[in-house]
């Protein structure tokens, strides 16, 4: 997949995600850093999609609609969600709380996509 090291980042307000997408950056990953769901759409649609990364900023019906879009456009691509409370997040391979260490963020993304890697 050409796009496995990119990071489709869907960081609303600009700063929630600011930190995990520094520590993507720094681990090797390509990040795109996207404000609105519109613009999350066009780069689905592009194909420029390996992983999908949002947060519980991000209105469940938008994320919803944009997991459904990407596992469709992106199915080898692994949908990651930061959350507060470790809830249950529809269509998320990966559930991560906002108080973990940015680089433990990038280190299970990679052992996530190992692991999907080797069940393909």
């Amino acid at each position: 997949m050409a796009y496995e090291k990119t990071v489709l980042s869907l960081n609303s307000d600009g700063h929630s995600l600011a930190k995990q997408e520094a520590a993507l950056r720094r681990g090797g990953f390509t990040v795109i850093s996207v404000s609105s769901a519109i613009q999350a759409r066009f780069e689905i649609e592009m194909g420029r999609c390996g992983i999908f990364l949002t947060s519980y900023i991000t209105p469940l019906a938008i994320y919803s609609d944009l997991a459904s879009l990407f596992r469709r456009s992106c199915a080898d691509g692994l949908i990651v969600f930061i959350t507060k409370r470790g809830d249950t997040i529809p269509d998320a391979d990966l559930l991560l709380l906002n108080e973990e260490a940015p680089e433990a963020v990038v280190q299970r993304i990679r052992a996530e996509r190992e692991q999907k890697q080797k069940a393909s």
